[in-house]
């Protein structure tokens, strides 16, 4: 390690990935001097709330994710991001979604982009359950949907349309090899906007690793990426994950039977789920060609996207 690896108060150094990560972004769209000021903020909050961070880090890339316990709130999780738009729409949305089945926040503090919130325990996540696909993804679909409620004041949340502005915005690339999937995808997406008539707080990122399970046995949603915009655009992370899903020999078929539970709780036609089912995997397409995912799953993506397209009318 070298010696100059920023560290922290602890003395663990800050995941290098995450520095790299960070160092390699567009420093206009970042927290000002974010890495410099990571030890005193994290040092402050520590010492406020009576915190032991656990020994380990977590080898993240976008996010600083730091387990530990309050001797005050007890188990908790330290989150910090230098992307302040994307932390603040996340804060946002566990605001306005506070309830039971939502992780809790005990503070935030959005000028140096960190907040204290619930660690839930077990913290067991839904891929980690043994249950049927059919009924994680009913439990999954009921839950999301308790957070959908109406947006008078949007600030700080992400518009779909923004959100999606890397499918929408996407340049002419000769070659590429995903360029028929992208402008296809385009013109169902603009459709879809279109005629969308149903405006709500989204999760925008709902997976099996964001619903994690309570000793009570009851279950928590955590980082959303706080939407606003249409909740059919839900079932599209669902759609992708867990990971390997879309390799399946029965794919086609899974695809088909997630819709129709989706479309029993949620009230949305099944073809316009697999519209935005298609036109999500697309975007994580143009989110990877772009180097912001992880290495690899640009073909993962497409794959996906290919088998969604064949399920359309």
């Amino acid at each position: 390690m070298p010696e100059d690896q920023p560290r922290l108060h602890t003395g663990m150094p800050i995941p290098p990935r995450l520095i790299a990560s960070v160092s390699g972004w567009d420093q206009r769209d970042l927290t000002p001097g974010w890495i410099a000021s990571l030890p005193a903020t994290i040092a402050d909050l520590c010492a406020h709330w009576e915190i032991t961070l656990d020994p380990v880090i977590p080898d993240t890339f976008i996010t600083l994710v730091l387990p530990g316990h309050s001797a005050r709130l007890g188990p908790v999780v330290i989150k910090s991001s230098p992307l302040a738009d994307e932390f603040r729409a996340e804060a946002t949305a566990l605001r306005l979604a506070a309830g039971e089945n939502v992780a809790r926040v005990h503070d935030l503090d959005l000028g140096r982009s960190v907040m204290v919130i619930e660690r839930v325990v077990p913290g067991t996540q839904l891929r980690e359950v043994a249950m049927s696909d059919d009924d994680a993804t009913r439990l999954a679909a009921m839950t999301v949907a308790t957070m959908w409620r109406p947006v008078p004041d949007p600030a700080g949340l992400y518009p779909l349309r923004r959100w999606m502005r890397a499918l929408l915005d996407w340049p002419p690339r000769p070659g590429f090899a995903a360029t028929d999937l992208i402008s296809e995808a385009q013109v169902l997406a603009e459709a879809l906007l279109a005629r969308s008539t149903r405006t709500c707080l989204l999760h925008g990122d709902f997976q099996h690793h964001n619903l994690l399970l309570r000793g009570s046995g009851d279950w928590a949603i955590i980082d959303p990426k706080g939407l606003y915009g249409d909740p059919g655009f839900e079932v599209a992370a669902w759609m992708y994950n867990p990971p390997g899903v879309v390799d399946r020999d029965d794919y086609p078929e899974l695809v088909e039977r997630r819709v129709a539970i989706c479309s029993e709780v949620w009230g949305i036609a099944r073809q316009d789920l697999i519209a935005w089912a298609f036109v999500g995997a697309v975007l994580s397409v143009c989110w990877a060609a772009d180097d912001v995912t992880p290495a690899g799953l640009l073909g993962y993506f497409e794959r996906g996207a290919r088998q969604l397209r064949r399920c359309l009318a």
